[in-house]
């Protein structure tokens, strides 16, 4: 299917020139194309999400922030997924009235489904460098106009079930939003139950260091996920001129998972795991702007927000005499919160020159407690192995100041310069220590747009920047995938980044889609990754290197192995780097007669590479792919009120390793087909079919004895992952 795909886009590519693309439904200029209420008519959209569907090159967006999204609540992804610090001057790729929503829990992509239609006026897509708005984006920023001076009032609901062919269950959730406007005020009210199944299976043959199998495993994993979430969007407008706007978020659900494991061999086994965890989390966030004469325009935003986490699990097992018992226990509790505060005055210095300066203070705090308890026998107690508990407050202040120069209509730089000053304390009640450290950081951004033609478009960017730390890493955690512990490191450093890229687009003649063209290069500092924290001795007890260690006679590492206490965390090093190529196009099929048929395409080669600090080879970054593939196809039948699609992904092969283990990944395809009806009543039918790719393909974890430099293999596994097809289900309308 891969190689069907890529040469589908050389064929494609082909009749790019066509003269029979679709006809122009859509309003444009060098750097922005607008589209008008009157263009989604014909597609019947019932939210804003539907309007957005039918723009080429939007959906890409979506399911990034939607990906970033997951990354960041899993923990995963490295200190990448994290995203910017605070604000930033990057924000989200969608803007509303030209500014973005004020919130983090309560993000963009959920307000999308929560907004009717009939409250939107149009939709631009603006790319490169552009004066007047909330952020600073080198690539597609969609900025949504709303409707004002109309009183309106619409109330959505949607209704949604997910069947599994092979545990015959349809789970129902439930989201009713009611919006509206009246005047000067505009308005979105919702609540949602979410009521989700996950289920995954994994068949495993376990080797010897000979090669030689010993056993298998048989695991059945089910996850159900349950919610309420309420949510608030209000906005007015001010006879002065000025704007307010507040949102607000109040979930509380839980997350309960239980795996049985089954294994056959020398060593029969039957494990059970017990997770159970719930989760309550608030947000009140807002902005708000104001002209002020000769002053300019005043900007300001906050966002307040808390996490409350409570996580136990519990284990079982089973030896052959068939007496069950607890065998272990993990409880984990977690306060986070977060507030952010950001004040800014734009100006125009001249009539192509604009200038936005100000002040952002963010205030965090992350307290976390990690008791593990374990046994080895049904007669013995429970007694503690391993505990942390590590409580953490940074403060964080930026200056900065935005720059925009627009040489002519087709030429426009960017610059801007921001100094954070930042603050990290970290008690460790468990040792009974702290960490106090201060760091600054400058960080400029320069951003150049040049419009060889009104179709034509080159962007340049070069940008500083620094990452969100992730705090889980500073606390011990226990890692259920590889059974063992997860050492925490309260001595971690934000990771720094330089970034360099070149864009070059290409739009096609009556909004038939386009082309892209991207290189970059990325160099790290303090990048975040795994870290041997060993304290090595010869016999003699002096401290030595890594090194000197591996490098002593074989006698006395026989020796040595036995009292040293091998050790990794997660921590920082320099010399990580990152390069590669973007390419993607979108394309209505007007050419072969489909005017309403979009197809996209893309491909991504991103080489990132660091020194491994157990072997000192150069690899990959743990998780990340060298190559993925993404497309997606949509036919729009309007005639007919009828809608179907696809869209997925494949990824190459990646790492993931620790010191005592090395376990690569291929993922299997993941993939939607979707069709959308609408049917008597304006009511909207979408059935859906999911396969994801992270429950699929293979892996091989192999474990070594004490340290991988010694390449002294203990066990290996071969897993075949799988995660069964469902149906989603959707009914949705309006009254």
């Amino acid at each position: 299917m891969h190689k069907s795909s890529v040469s589908t886009l050389v064929i494609l590519s082909a009749f790019i020139s066509a003269p029979t693309l679709s006809a122009q439904e859509a309003t444009s200029d060098a750097a922005i194309v607008a589209y008008e209420k009157e263009y989604f008519e014909k597609f019947a959209p019932v939210t804003l999400l539907d309007m957005l569907q039918r723009i080429p090159g939007v959906q890409e967006i979506l399911n990034k922030n939607r990906e970033q999204r997951r990354q960041a609540r899993s923990g995963g992804g490295g200190a990448e997924a994290q995203g910017g610090r605070g604000f930033g001057s990057g924000g989200d790729q969608i803007l509303i009235n030209g500014k973005r929503l004020a919130g983090k829990n309560n993000n963009i992509n959920d307000t999308l489904n929560r907004v009717s239609a009939n409250q939107v006026e149009k939709i631009e897509l603006i790319r490169g460098a552009a004066a007047g708005l909330d952020v600073q984006s080198q690539g597609l920023v969609i900025n949504i106009t709303m409707a004002e001076g109309m009183s309106t009032s619409t109330t959505f609901w949607k209704l949604t079930g997910r069947y599994f062919i092979e545990q015959s269950k349809i789970p129902p959730s439930l989201l009713v939003s009611h919006s509206g406007s009246s005047g000067d005020l505009q308005y979105v009210l919702s609540g949602e139950v979410k009521n989700t199944r996950r289920y995954a299976s994994r068949d495993e043959e376990h080797f010897n260091a000979l090669g030689v199998q010993t056993g298998e495993k048989f695991i059945d994993n089910a996850t159900i996920t349950q919610s309420v979430a309420l949510n608030s969007n209000i906005s007015y407008s001010f006879e002065d001129g000025s704007d307010l706007r507040l949102n607000g978020l109040f979930d509380t659900g839980r997350n309960d998972r239980l795996e049985e494991q089954e294994e056959l061999g020398s060593q029969p086994l039957h494990t059970l795991w017990d997770t159970d965890n719930d989760v309550k989390k608030w947000e009140i966030g807002g902005d708000y702007t104001r002209k002020l004469g000769g002053f300019g325009q005043l900007k300001a935003l906050f966002v307040v927000n808390n996490e409350d986490n409570a996580m136990g699990i519990i284990r079982d097992k089973n030896i052959l005499t068939d007496v069950e018992y607890q065998y272990g226990q993990e409880t984990t509790n977690l306060d986070k919160s977060e507030k952010i505060f950001r004040v800014s005055l734009t100006n125009n210095l001249t009539s192509k020159q604009s200038i936005e300066a100000g002040g952002e203070a963010a205030f965090n705090t992350f307290d976390k407690a990690f008791v593990d308890n374990r046994r080895s026998s049904v007669i013995d107690p429970l007694s503690l192995r391993s505990s942390d508990n590590v409580a953490i407050k940074e403060n964080r202040y930026e200056i900065f100041a935005n720059h925009t120069y627009n040489f002519s209509p087709s030429l426009v730089l960017q610059s801007s310069v921001t100094t954070e000053f930042s603050k990290i304390v970290a008690d460790s009640i468990t040792t009974n220590t702290q960490r106090d450290t201060s760091f600054t950081y400058l960080k400029p951004r320069m951003n150049l747009r040049y419009d060889f033609t009104s179709s034509d478009q080159l962007r340049l960017t070069v940008e500083k920047k620094v990452s969100q730390l992730n705090f889980n890493n500073f606390v011990t955690s226990f890692d259920q995938r590889t059974d063992q512990l997860v050492f925490g490191n309260t001595e971690i450093r934000p990771e720094q980044v330089w970034d360099f890229s070149a864009v070059f687009e290409h739009r096609f003649p009556n909004d038939a889609g386009s082309v892209e063209a991207e290189i970059f290069y990325r160099d790290y500092t303090d990048h975040i990754t795994k870290v041997d924290f060993t304290e090595y001795e010869n016999l003699a007890g002096n401290n030595i290197s890594a090194d000197e260690f591996f490098a002593l006679p074989t006698a006395d590492l026989d020796i040595l192995r036995d009292t040293t206490a091998f050790t990794s965390k997660s921590g920082n090093i320099d010399g990580a780097t990152a390069k590669g190529i973007k390419l993607k196009t979108n394309l209505r099929l007007g050419f072969v007669g489909l005017p309403q048929a979009v197809v996209s395409l893309g491909y991504v080669y991103e080489k990132r590479r660091e020194l491994d600090q157990f072997t000192l080879d150069q690899i990959g970054f743990n998780r990340m792919s060298d190559h993925t593939f993404t497309y997606s196809y949509r036919h729009d039948i309007t005639a007919w009120d009828f809608s179907y699609g696809i869209e997925g992904s494949f990824r190459s092969k990646f790492g993931n390793r620790e010191r005592n283990y090395t376990w690569p990944w291929k993922f299997g395809p993941g993939y939607k087909i979707f069709a959308e009806k609408t049917i008597a009543g304006g009511y909207k039918l979408i059935a859906e079919v999911w396969r994801m790719d992270m429950g699929t393909g293979r892996s091989t974890l192999t474990y070594y004895d004490d340290h991988r430099r010694f390449n002294d293999v203990i066990e290996r596994s071969e897993k075949l992952h799988k995660s069964p097809a469902y149906i989603r289900v959707i009914l949705q309308g309006t009254f």
